[in-house]
């Protein structure tokens, strides 16, 4: 007994030294505990097992903590339940298309304007992407008759959900107008900012082309709309897009400028501090009011206006007060992944500050101006991404299940030319003489591309992203918590047996995964839904993938799936032809994932499109293994094997009819996939002695009538016929007498168009479809 109320006593001692760093610093602790009451609300799976550690940590904690844990709790319980207000998207034909309401905001768009309108119980997005000689603007009082679009759940696991989207913007529709009036105008702050930023516009747009304009309209409103797509994607893919959004990086910039002209003009530092503090203030309306812009601007008026009452400041209890002023208004922000980067990645790199190995360096060596030169612009910069990267990991895993591994580099690179060209067209937008202007802006476009020549590279990198994951919350709550008890882990003893728990459930997750794989084999046929094409991935009981054709919708459903279900790199790229319903994305994809090999046909090779020579030529610039398919090749694994039964080889014909058509083949089970062969390749297989009869059946060109003839699909006898086709097309696949071949021959089938993607698993129980829309 006294040796476990030693033990008891020893654990409080602990939890009390953990809690040491923490004591002076009450509104971080509020913060939390406001945190872990929400999650506990929206999530109780997560948040219970959190909530039962706080009165642990409470009674431990010194009474200013208890207080604010007190208080951070009743704030919470308010927030909740009197500021709470969950959105709904409501179906499509449930709201009318006609209605009133008036502009909140406008939000400008590559082709036209959205226009966010509120109408009393809705809030609505509608686009207009006619080029009228008038607009509506912020404050109007319009009536509107408006087309909705339709809110669909996505039909590919891990490509983006609409209805999210709606919930995290706050709407409950979104979709284009037909007609619309304003019948009354009315002044508010917003139509001024809007103003605001398309005078800066007009002031870039003199001397820089439109995407230079667009860039630093993003870098310095927070008008992201003239950003190329692939500008934004090269930056998404190197980690580089928090400098596209504004955040504490561009604050802090603007914030230091700021503060170098105010001081210029001789103020006294009182007045200095608070005309900083108040520009700043009206800088979140005029970028869009990000939770990221919230939290930099509060972060940096807090220790300002603490200084001016002689108060010292501290930059992790500034966080947690900008939080609160966050948080409570808004308690859904805590789910936006866009605030959980900017607040993990703060936190990180204040936490991580005192216990930089750069600053215990010897003076001999911090004094020679080499060393000091490469510590400021490789070391420290190094440190500070690994910190940010390190504490966002978790987050970046769960929403994106990626991370880069260029980040820290890029960060050296790129980020130095983006602050120069933000400061160049700072001082463009102030300079008073055109001469001025045009010389900044100038140097601004230098800059910003070289910024992008940078990232550009560096994107081009099929490395540059690599996949992490997918692993369930709880693990990564787990990991999270690991890398944030990281600094107490030498010296306290709680923490270091907390790591040793964590250790074994990593290894023994990860070993029971491995061990369910190795000891029940499977194989698995995913047709993924990208409208009117065809896209197939097929993994190995050994965990190789091959992907069959990309038709377009690579950035959209591809990438999203791969990442989504935890694949690093392609063991093989099978296109069946060129056409570009099945080679669309391919390009984007060699791009973005590593591919071993490429397996097309040779007649293939000498196709002369230009679209597909220049995938080809990009193959062989990347060393990836071209291979040439044709009948009678094996690959082979153990219980798994691939065997090409089309085309013959030197003999190019039509190239729906060349489609290379394989069997995938293994437990007893087996697949036949047919890319576009038409009727008359069936005949050519048909006519060999290989065998062809299998479990399941990808239809020949989408359904077409120019494939699967009823002999061939007597001889298959498939027991699930696929169909890849797109909602609406224009060719109505799948073709009616296809549709009664099957019905003749008992042959049931899945339709992506109807179904969404179809994901079949093969094992030796049997084979067990299922579908994204069931």
């Amino acid at each position: 007994m006294k040796h476990f109320s030693t033990s008891i006593k020893n654990v409080f001692c602990n939890l009390q030294d953990l809690l040491t760093g923490i004591q002076g610093k009450p509104a971080l602790w509020g913060a939390m505990v406001f945190i872990v009451t929400l999650v506990t609300f929206d999530a109780p799976v997560y948040g219970i097992p959190l909530l039962i550690l706080c009165p642990f940590l409470i009674h431990v904690a010194s009474r200013h903590l208890q207080k604010a844990s007190l208080a951070a709790l009743i704030l919470a319980l308010i927030s909740h339940y009197a500021l709470h207000s969950p959105i709904n998207p409501i179906k499509s034909q449930d709201v009318p298309q006609q209605g009133c309401g008036i502009v909140e905001t406008i939000q400008k768009k590559s082709s036209g304007l959205a226009v966010i309108i509120n109408s009393g119980s809705n809030k609505i997005r509608l686009t207009e992407k006619r080029d009228l000689p008038i607009m509506p603007m912020a404050g109007d009082s319009i009536c509107y008759e408006a087309s909705w679009y339709p809110v669909n759940p996505p039909t590919v696991p891990g490509a983006f959900d609409t209805r999210q989207w709606l919930q995290s913007q706050g709407l409950t529709a979104y979709g284009k107008f037909k007609h619309w009036d304003v019948y009354s105008h009315r002044l508010v702050p917003e139509r001024y900012f809007y103003k605001f930023r398309q005078w800066i516009a007009r002031r870039f747009a003199d001397y820089l082309d439109p995407a230079e304009t667009g860039l630093l309209l993003g870098l310095l409103a927070g008008d992201k709309s003239g950003i190329p797509d692939a500008l934004r994607s090269d930056f998404q893919r190197t980690g580089l897009v928090h400098v596209l959004a504004i955040s504490g990086f561009h604050v802090v910039l603007l914030a230091g400028m700021l503060m170098i002209l105010l001081k210029a003009t001789g103020l006294p530092h009182h007045i200095v501090r608070l005309l900083a503090v108040l520009l700043l203030l009206l800088y979140i309306p005029v970028t869009g009011g990000s939770p990221a812009v919230r939290r930099a601007v509060i972060m940096f008026s807090v220790p300002l206006i603490g200084a001016t009452f002689q108060k010292q400041p501290n930059p992790l209890n500034s966080l947690g007060i900008a939080l609160f002023i966050i948080m409570f208004p808004e308690p859904e922000v805590i789910w936006n992944p866009g605030f959980q980067l900017s607040v993990a990645a703060t936190a990180g790199i204040i936490i991580s500050g005192p216990l930089n190995p750069l600053q215990g360096l010897p003076k001999k060596l911090t004094k020679n101006k080499l060393w000091a030169f490469f510590q400021g612009a490789i070391l420290e910069p190094t440190y500070v991404t690994f910190c940010a990267t390190l504490s966002t990991a978790p987050f970046l895993i769960h929403h994106f299940k990626t991370l880069s591994p260029v980040a820290w580099f890029g960060n050296i690179v790129v980020v130095p030319a983006i602050s120069m060209g933000m400061q160049a067209g700072l001082f463009a937008l102030l300079s008073p003489l055109d001469i001025l202007r045009q010389n900044f802006c100038y140097a601004a476009k230098f800059f910003l591309r070289l910024a992008t020549l940078l990232t550009r590279l560096l994107s081009d990198s099929s490395e540059a992203s690599a996949t992490v994951g997918p692993f369930g919350p709880a693990l990564l709550l787990l990991l999270g918590l690991v890398i944030l008890l990281a600094p107490a882990a030498k010296k306290n003893r709680l923490v270091q047996r907390f790591y040793l728990t964590s250790l074994l459930v990593f290894c023994g997750t990860f070993a029971y995964g491995n061990f369910i794989k190795a000891s029940v084999p499977n194989w698995q046929l995913t047709t993924l839904d990208i409208g009117q094409g065809d896209s197939h991935l097929l993994t190995t009981p050994s965990q190789k993938h091959f992907l069959i054709d990309a038709g377009d919708g690579t950035q959209n459903t591809i990438v999203p799936y791969l990442h989504h279900i935890g694949v690093s790199h392609l063991d093989a790229f099978i296109i069946t032809h060129p056409d570009l319903d099945h080679y669309g994305g391919a390009l984007s994809l060699i791009k973005t994932f590593p591919v071993k090999e490429l397996w097309i046909t040779d007649c293939a090779r000498i196709e002369d499109k230009s679209n597909w020579q220049k995938f080809i030529q990009e193959a062989y610039s990347r060393g990836i293994i071209i291979r040439d398919m044709e009948r009678g090749l094996l690959w082979k694994e153990h219980l798994f094997q691939i065997e090409i039964l089309h085309p013959v080889t030197r003999r190019c014909v039509d190239v729906n009819t060349q489609s290379i058509t394989l069997r995938a083949k293994g437990l007893g089970h087996s697949a036949l996939l047919t890319g576009d062969l038409t009727i008359a390749g069936e005949k050519e297989i048909m006519n060999t002695d290989m065998y062809i009869k299998s479990d399941v059946l990808k239809l020949g060109h989408h359904g077409s009538k120019t494939s699967s003839s009823r002999v061939f699909l007597q001889k298959v006898q498939p027991q699930l016929a696929i169909v890849s086709s797109g909602r609406h097309n224009r060719f109505r696949h799948p073709s009616k007498q296809v549709i009664q071949r099957l019905d003749s021959l008992g042959i049931p089938y899945v339709n992506t168009a109807e179904k969404g993607t179809i994901h079949i698993l093969f094992s030796r129980e049997g084979v067990q479809t299922s579908t994204m829309l069931e």
